[in-house]
């Protein structure tokens, strides 16, 4: 029997092929687990919709801005109904101001610091 097989996860985070999370989602998948994922706008869908598509056509694909904690609580909504019970999660979003990435490090302003964190 696999290790995930029963369990339930969501994974926030995958971009592409190359995404870490698309790598634990493949091997969550593996050891058994039933997945869902999100993706952050249009410009995502398509990439995230090929790669969920892999696990099968009814993969649970959901729009999620994860600055908007409505759209967090209806991911978790639809989730809950789709699965009823959620065994793992994983956050693999990374998100700072495109002016905090051009300067060094130590120069990053408060706000650009407490944007990327908040993501």
């Amino acid at each position: 029997m696999s290790q995930l097989a029963g369990k339930t996860g969501i994974i926030f985070g995958v971009a592409n092929k190359r995404s870490i999370a698309w790598a634990i989602a493949q091997a969550w998948a593996r050891a058994g687990a039933t997945l869902a994922f999100t993706y952050q706008g249009e410009r995502l869908k398509e990439n995230v919709e090929e790669l969920a598509g892999t696990f099968g056509a009814d993969t649970l694909l959901l729009p999620c801005d994860v600055t908007s904690d409505e759209q967090i609580d209806r991911v978790f909504a639809e989730a809950g109904r789709k699965f009823g019970k959620l065994h793992l999660l994983l956050h693999s979003v990374a998100f700072a101001p495109k002016e905090a990435l051009e300067r060094e490090f130590l120069n990053t302003s408060r706000e650009a610091f407490r944007i990327a964190h908040d993501v």
